[in-house]
C-alpha cells in the first residue's frame, strides 16, 4: 500500500525529473484495479512519479498550493466566475 511518506518523497523529487526523455507518457497508462487503492498503486507503478510525467512530448510537473481550500470550493468559484 502506498504511504503518505512515499507520496511526499515523489513530491520533493518532482523538480529533479524534468528531462522529458526519462518521463513516462501518461497517454500510455491503463489503470486497473477494483478498489481506489489498487487503482492508485497500479497508476503509480506505471507512471513512476505522479507529480512529474509526460503527455506526448510535453513534460508536466504537478504542484498544489498549501492553502487547504477544498477543490470543490475552488471549482465552484471558477465556474461561477465563468458564468458571470
Amino acid at each position: 500500500m502506498m504511504t503518505s511518506e512515499q507520496l511526499f518523497n515523489f513530491k520533493i523529487r518532482a523538480t529533479e525529473c524534468m528531462d522529458k526523455n526519462t518521463l513516462s507518457d501518461i497517454s500510455d497508462i491503463t489503470i486497473n484495479g477494483k478498489t481506489s487503492v489498487q487503482r492508485l498503486e497500479n497508476f503509480v507503478s506505471q507512471i513512476g512519479n505522479p507529480y512529474c510525467f509526460r503527455v506526448g512530448n510535453t513534460p508536466v510537473h504537478i504542484s498544489f498550493q498549501n492553502d487547504k481550500k477544498p477543490l470543490e470550493n475552488i471549482l465552484r468559484q471558477y465556474f461561477i466566475g465563468l458564468k458571470n
